[in-house]
């Protein structure tokens, strides 16, 4: 049989390593696209197929129901790569930009306990995608901006504090208006030059809004520190049109050694897209 052409190209070693997002068992918003059920039996589950670490998609660690997510961890051995912010705005309504002065302040509330949670993990941080809200047009256009920025600079404070970072994600112009493609996630970034600031790229999203992905990640080279992995219909790595040889080339070419992360829809079934993810993706790798 002979060798596929991707394996010919992509022959020499990488640091990259696969990931994958579940869900914490207080998470039940069904529009997120992490798995749900018994949480230490979906990490073993991963862990068992060659995964190296997980994202844990995470909406309260003071709910109860996540009480038990740290000694899972330990007790399977597979690191937590990232926490992600999500569910606080699916399931809860709260995020870090809204009219509400109350909605702000739950969202900063909970953005401090999700960091608290990435330190105790030992995890990179937290990553911020639909969670920060969206800016106010007309009237409260500045004020909304100001709203935003100074929520994303107290995060990074107490990141930077408790040894972790928050993690920028350009999102869907859909749901927000701050930082949609990647080139404007690298220049907010570096414009802010925080130690508890980091950029992420999502390919899902980037196939939406920037113009070429591996030029997107050459535009922002050095400063990507992570990435999360889906095709262009949030399905499985080949299950729709973005070509992945070409963003893990452009990912190698400037130097990137971190996670690539899975957040799919778990569709048809979870067992099977997480394999299927695992074994495209490592044709690449």
């Amino acid at each position: 049989m002979p060798l596929s052409p991707y394996k010919l190209e992509f022959s020499e070693p990488t640091a990259m390593k696969l990931a994958y997002v579940i869900a914490t068992p207080e998470v039940r918003s069904p529009l997120m696209p992490g798995v749900r059920g018994v949480f230490a039996d979906n990490l073993q589950f991963l862990k068992d197929l060659g995964y190296e670490a997980v994202e844990v998609a995470m909406r309260d660690p003071d709910d109860p129901d996540a009480a038990e997510v740290a000694a899972d961890f330990e007790r399977v051995g597979l690191p937590a790569a990232m926490i992600g912010s999500a569910p606080s705005e699916l399931q809860d309504g709260i995020m870090l930009c809204h009219p509400d002065e109350s909605v702000r302040d739950a969202g900063a509330a909970r953005l401090r306990a999700l960091v608290d949670m990435a330190a105790r993990l030992d995890a990179l941080g937290v990553n911020i995608g639909r969670f920060r809200g969206t800016r106010t047009p007309g009237d409260l256009w500045e004020t909304s901006t100001g709203w935003m920025e100074d929520a994303l600079k107290a995060g990074g404070d107490y990141a930077a504090k408790n040894g972790v970072k928050i993690f920028i994600e350009p999102y869907n112009r859909y749901e927000t208006n701050f930082v949609n493609t990647v080139g404007q996630g690298a220049d907010y970034v570096r414009e802010v030059d925080h130690p508890g600031i980091a950029l992420m790229i999502d390919t899902c999203w980037m196939n939406s809004e920037d113009a070429s992905l591996p030029g997107a990640v050459f535009g922002a080279g050095a400063l990507i520190e992570y990435v999360h992995i889906a095709d262009s219909n949030r399905c499985y790595p080949g299950a729709g049109h973005i070509h992945f040889g070409d963003i893990i080339r452009a990912l190698r070419l400037v130097g990137y050694e971190g996670y690539l992360t899975v957040q799919i829809d778990q569709k048809p079934s979870f067992k099977m897209v997480a394999e299927k993810s695992i074994n495209y993706m490592n044709a690449f790798l």
